[in-house]
């Protein structure tokens, strides 16, 4: 017989629950293996595992004979085998993601805002369709902030690129809000202004590799091929550009006005900067630090 430790009734040595009070009823407190975090973006991770949960980074595996590896092998054993996580198809692109990914990693769509629209049972907001032929004497009416005037979703009013298709926002908005200005004599052209010296600044990869970005000029990202003849300043390739879906012309950073700019080249799997898509060719200012993904390749912003 068993003893409830709440209420302290006796029951069976099979029960799992107190029948009196509903309290678990356990043999012994399993010891939970202590968590560590991803370096990548800080998610716990479990020891022993070789890619990160969120973002897929690839782990270091535990050294063979050291305590982790120990721990990690006779939980393989003793664990049963770990279910698969579900599948399920990217409304936007049609591409498989397993469900309660918070991004799409073919199209960059945001999945997050999706997957509680289908659990709670209600109809998700369908794009909705627009006319671009107003004619020039109706006026139009001013923009809603909370739908998104390239695809038509809903989103947060004051986010600075819709989360389904990556359109800027706040453009759309201030551009609305600002009533034409009448027309003004073209002024005289200033003079060219001396080029500002750039800081040294790095593209830094999952495991630590520093990527110098040039200081004059523009610095192309992409993945080599010889066939085409494309042959980038910085290469993905060793940095698991094929397989995380780096497009050959993928994107480019200059140095402008004392800032380093990033600009998507029309790539296949989108570039994102802080989990932010970009609009192809609007150039977006980098800050040290900010988190940048070409595909699947997350990289990290670096001043010298």
């Amino acid at each position: 017989m068993k003893t409830c430790t709440t209420c302290h009734a006796q029951l069976p040595e099979d029960a799992i629950f107190c029948d009196q009070c509903g309290t678990p009823v356990v043999q012994a407190a399993v010891p939970q293996p202590e968590l560590g975090a991803c370096p990548s973006c800080g998610a716990p991770i479990t020891p022993g595992e070789l890619f990160c949960g969120d973002c897929g980074t690839p782990l270091d595996a535990p050294a063979p004979g050291s305590s982790e590896a120990l721990t990690a092998a006779a939980t393989s054993e003793a664990a049963p085998a770990p279910t698969a996580p579900e599948e399920i198809a990217c409304p936007f692109c049609g591409a498989s993601v397993h469900r309660g990914d918070d991004f799409c990693f073919a199209c960059g769509a945001a999945l997050a805002r999706l997957t509680v629209t289908e659990d709670s049972e209600q109809p998700a907001t369908a794009p909705a369709e627009f006319d671009q032929t107003t004619p020039a004497a109706t006026a139009a009416p001013a923009p809603d902030p909370s739908i998104c005037p390239s695809c038509g979703a809903s989103v947060i009013p004051g986010e600075a690129f819709c989360e389904y298709c990556g359109a800027a926002l706040v453009t759309h908005i201030e551009a609305a809000a600002q009533p034409l200005a009448p027309a003004q004599p073209s002024p005289q052209p200033a003079p060219t202004p001396a080029p500002v010296a750039a800081p040294k600044a790095n593209l830094v990869t999952a495991d630590g590799i520093a990527l110098p970005l040039k200081a004059q000029g523009e610095t192309l990202v992409g993945r080599e091929d010889p066939v085409s003849s494309i042959y980038p300043d910085i290469d993905l390739t060793p940095h698991g550009g094929e397989e995380g879906g780096v497009s050959r012309r993928h994107f480019k950073v200059r140095h402008e006005g004392g800032r380093y700019l990033i600009e998507d080249l029309n790539s296949t799997n989108f570039t994102t900067v802080n989990k932010k898509g970009l609009t192809p060719g609007v150039a977006v200012p980098l800050d040290d630090g900010d988190e940048i993904r070409a595909g699947r390749v997350a990289l990290t912003f670096r001043m010298a």
